[in-house]
């Protein structure tokens, strides 16, 4: 779909029963492309939990956003709940283990708008000049549901308790983080969570954010999908971002979406490990 990243799957009917063969072809395409999509896809919120567990463990739907009722899995986003994601992030990095990636489908779709865009961290990295790649891989970063402010709440059921509980975890990660399964080298920070550069002063973390930021969503660096309903998107939470756009004014935007447990974010090994 781009240079960068982003594939489209064809001939793959996503099914609870698909072979072995089928689900290792999907997790090496994931892995290649960052993000793939599936057209013409009609799962229900069991058929979709049940074809993310054969790429994972699927986590709790989200620690504030209510769960799609008898599916604790199962994240609804519907505009007329008030559903957005128009900021770049990477999903849920304020977790100790950020979740691998998710499974989004598209059950209604605005006839103009609604697109989401993904960025390629990976890329990113790599267009740094080698001086700051080197400096940037010593360092750790805060990511905070502070940081969010208030982009939780008008989605939070349980009268703001889940997001004053959420609001008490913060993590710290490696800004470069070294994907677990191909062994690449990504920026892990995003503006949604990530509040602060360890050991920086305030006013020197946002100037390297901001740069790093600028770097992540060069347009050389982007894919944007145009929804239809039916397709489904499986992406790499550990070396991408992604943006819902919101310019679909009061037209409706229906999705369901699974997330799988994911692992402790690995920083660049240091010179005491041997490498």
């Amino acid at each position: 779909m781009s240079p960068a990243l982003g594939a489209v799957v064809e001939d793959v009917r996503l099914v609870p029963d698909m072979d072995d063969a089928t689900v290792r072809a999907v997790r090496a395409a994931l892995l290649e492309h960052k993000v793939v999509w599936f057209k013409g896809q009609a799962l229900d919120a069991a058929s979709l939990t049940a074809v993310a567990t054969l790429f994972g463990s699927p986590t709790e739907a989200h620690p504030v956003e209510p769960a799609l009722e008898g599916h604790p899995e199962v994240l609804p986003l519907d505009s007329e709940q008030g559903a957005r994601a128009d900021v770049w992030h990477s999903d849920l990095t304020f977790q100790l283990c950020p979740p691998l990636g998710a499974m989004l489908h598209a059950i209604e779709i605005p006839a103009v708008g609604g697109d989401t865009m993904w960025a390629d961290m990976t890329a990113a990295y790599r267009s740094l000049s080698a001086p700051l790649r080197g400096f940037v891989e010593g360092l750790t970063a805060t990511h905070s549901p502070a940081k969010a402010g208030s982009y939780f709440a008008g989605r939070d059921g349980t009268g703001g308790e889940a997001a004053r509980r959420s609001a008490m975890t913060a993590s710290r990660h490696p800004v470069v983080r070294v994907h677990p399964e191909t062994g690449e080298r990504s920026l892990f920070v995003n503006p949604l969570f990530t509040d602060k550069v360890d050991g920086l002063r305030r006013g020197e973390s946002d100037a390297l954010l901001g740069l790093l930021q600028q770097a992540a969503v060069a347009p050389e660096h982007l894919v944007r999908w145009k929804w239809e309903a039916g397709d489904v998107a499986f992406w790499d939470n550990r070396c991408t971002m992604h943006y819902a756009l919101l310019d679909f004014g009061a037209s409706r935007r229906r999705m369901l979406r699974v997330a799988l447990v994911g692992e402790r974010p690995a920083g660049v090994p240091g010179p005491e490990s041997g490498t």
